[in-house]
């Protein structure tokens, strides 16, 4: 009888170890997964004052992709990564403000994008071709700059052909001829560019964006004339102002902007301004 329930308890024991070696199991199993989890939100999430940039470029297997920030004037190289085996590439930067982030994978091919505090920014693209090919999600301020940067995609691959035009005709007898109808286009696309500009300046003036469009060049031409279109610059200092009131962008233009108006109010004689929405008299070809 003593044997018998001896060894009812000890099934009974063995029945309970057992239940609590499963439940421990179970519970390890748990709190593993979750710190997996945890540890992949961490990876690729931005906290409160970080910035994530991370994604995907085709052709990058073996190459070295550069984050470098950009204050409108040079690009300081912040971070950079060797993509093995066309894998994910990832960079997590701790900001203070928003700010210019550029993407590359050799000189004079980039990607830019424009970071604020919390964003996790995704780019595609071809590590071989990246200023004509990025895209990017997350980031609220890049996304409108994107899609002027698409036009200006389309624009750019129209200069390009005319230019091949004009290096495979310059011996023909009609080359004249020839140079004055691509001088034509080239104004042409060269007004369609400078309005698509305007257009994205007085639609978004308080964007860090604005400040990339109204620098830019467009074939080595400037879009905006420093006196000429003051009256765009000061549109875009005092938006910037407003919604970016203590950003290191956005007080170095405020600067900059002074400093062109009062050159304009001490040589009264400069170019006539021209209000925001009106364009520019037509540009002189630079083949």
């Amino acid at each position: 009888m003593f044997i018998i329930v001896s060894l009812i308890n000890f099934t009974t024991l063995n029945c309970t170890m057992m239940e609590i070696m499963k439940y421990s199991f179970n519970w390890i199993i748990f709190i593993t997964l979750s710190i997996v989890v945890i540890g992949c939100q961490r990876s690729s999430e931005a906290g409160a004052d970080e910035i994530v940039i991370n994604g995907k470029l085709t052709n990058a297997t073996g190459k070295m992709i550069w984050l470098s920030e950009y204050d409108t004037h040079t690009m300081h190289v912040i971070d950079s990564v060797r993509v093995e085996n066309d894998e994910l590439f990832n960079f997590r930067i701790k900001v203070q403000e928003a700010g210019f982030y550029m993407i590359s994978t050799r000189n004079n091919d980039f990607a830019i994008l424009i970071g604020n505090k919390g964003e996790t920014i995704k780019l595609t693209g071809d590590a071989t071709n990246l200023s004509f090919t990025w895209q990017a999600k997350g980031s609220e301020e890049t996304q409108p700059y994107l899609e002027y940067w698409k036009n200006t995609r389309q624009q750019l691959k129209r200069v390009d052909s005319l230019i091949f035009i004009f290096r495979s005709s310059h011996l023909i007898p009609e080359f004249m001829a020839t140079r004055i109808k691509l001088d034509s286009i080239f104004n042409s696309i060269m007004e369609r560019q400078r309005e698509a500009a305007t257009h994205f300046v007085n639609k978004n003036p308080g964007s860090l964006g604005s400040l990339l469009v109204i620098d830019a060049k467009f074939s080595k031409i400037p879009l905006f004339n420093e006196v000429r279109d003051i009256n765009y610059f000061k549109l875009v200092d005092s938006s910037l102002i407003k919604h970016y009131p203590g950003n290191k962008l956005a007080i170095d233009f405020h600067k900059r902007v002074q400093q062109i108006a009062k050159r304009i109010k001490n040589h009264p004689n400069n170019n006539r301004v021209l209000p925001p929405g009106e364009l520019n008299p037509s540009y002189s070809p630079n083949h």
